[in-house]
């Protein structure tokens, strides 16, 4: 880990050296000739084995004509604005986030402390370039011995947060427990509570809702004993959706009436919990008047609010449910979003072919979205639809039936 003083003033320049050289395409052989030292030397100084020359560091950077900023005083100003960066995240405040990013625009020093924290406030914030991004994370992670420990285990967290939706989660989990570790490290209970809050996000739409609650729940303990409500009340929603997983609906109706008593909660999230409940308990009825009662024209497709022409469907009222889907297949950009309404004029029009082939599009995705849960309701709305009309003398029905039921057993 970074040192103080003297080290680590020469250690910084060692891993600066190597940065800038890498970036040019220069090799270690062509720059250490050109500096008139040894390539052992060169390396070593790089690698932070050995104290950087004064006089060699001003040759490389006036050989290479970088321009260089050598009041190193000035570092702890870059340092100060990583650990606002921390808090911003931590409190979820965009408008000090955009406070420090607009003083780190104007920052021309402390080279890795600045890719650092444009690193860790695109993700939470902004979510911009995700080849550049991913750039920045392959540099830092080559250079995290010029940064401290607590610097660290904040840039595992929030790469391990990015990387929470991108394929099976694997590499989420390496850097949010990298994260983890070094926070407990350190001692730093804030990037602890992160960390442990987006490793159990991690385990929605997973198997295994028990694990993804209990790390929830010690989240939630960390920002209760540090008075951070707004994150407390992120725990208590993430929760929510455990619970319902588990069919817990009883408690996680209970966890939702606290949170609509709660400051800052959104309604919509709220609502939206109540939506999936009262689907997954066959309460249609009440499921289609809380989405009629309560979306906007913003919210027409966000989250549950999407299901509303399956549960007309459902209800038996065939007409109103072809009437949302009039007005929102066309607006429907989200794959998913539209084949779960394609999947509903299926059904009206008794589209057996088409059917099969929309529930292998929502297969597919449910993996790659944590949305197994949505996926097992919807398969099994089908499989209820399909029994119902059923003709005894279709095999291939029948047989088809019968694949989709091992298949929603599966799912469980």
């Amino acid at each position: 880990m970074l040192k103080t003083g003297k080290n680590e003033k020469s250690h910084v320049q060692g891993a600066l050296m190597r940065a800038l050289r890498s970036q040019r395409g220069f090799s270690l052989e062509n720059v250490a000739g050109d500096l008139s030292v040894s390539k052992t030397t060169l390396f070593q100084m790089e690698k932070g084995i050995r104290a950087v020359d004064e006089a060699l560091f001003q040759r490389f950077m006036e050989r290479y004509e970088i321009p260089f900023d050598d009041d190193w005083s000035r570092l702890d100003e870059a340092k100060g604005q990583i650990a606002k960066a921390r808090n911003a995240i931590y409190t979820r405040n965009k408008e000090e986030a955009n406070e420090i990013q607009i003083r780190n625009q104007a920052i021309n020093y402390g080279y890795f402390h600045r890719q650092l924290l444009d690193f860790v406030l695109d993700v939470p914030f902004y979510g911009k370039d995700k080849k550049a991004w991913h750039e920045r994370l392959e540099a830092i992670e080559q250079d995290y011995d010029v940064l401290e420990e607590r610097e660290l285990a904040l840039f595992y967290a929030v790469a391990g947060y990015d990387q929470i939706w991108n394929t099976d989660g694997r590499e989420a989990r390496r850097l949010l427990e990298t994260g983890l570790r070094l926070a407990r490290q350190c001692g730093d209970r804030k990037v602890e509570a992160l960390a442990l809050l987006w490793l159990g996000q991690r385990e929605i739409g997973a198997r295994h809702p028990l694990e993804g609650l209990r790390l929830t729940q010690k989240a939630k303990a960390l920002f209760v004993e540090q008075n951070q409500w707004n994150r407390a009340a992120d725990a208590t929603m993430q929760s929510v959706c455990f619970l319902c997983s588990m069919r817990a609906y009883e408690e996680a109706n209970r966890q939702l009436d606290q949170l609509e008593k709660t400051e800052g909660v959104s309604w919509q999230e709220v609502v939206n919990q109540r939506i999936w409940i009262a689907f997954q308990q066959k309460e249609f009825a009440q499921g289609c008047a809380l989405i009629e009662e309560n979306r906007t024209k913003e919210t027409l497709l966000d989250g549950n609010f999407g299901l509303l022409p399956m549960g007309y469907f459902l209800l038996g009222e065939t007409s109103r449910a072809q009437e949302e889907l009039s007005m929102l297949l066309p607006i429907a950009s989200d794959p998913w979003t539209k084949a779960g309404l394609t999947l509903v004029e299926d059904l009206l029009r008794s589209r057996r072919k088409n059917i099969h082939r929309t529930l292998k599009t929502l297969g597919h995705q449910s993996e790659a979205r944590r949305k197994r849960d949505v996926y097992r309701f919807l398969l099994g709305c089908v499989i209820e639809t399909r029994t119902r009309i059923l003709d005894d003398k279709d095999v291939e029905s029948l047989r088809e039936l019968v694949e989709w039921q091992r298949e929603w057993m599966e799912l469980e």
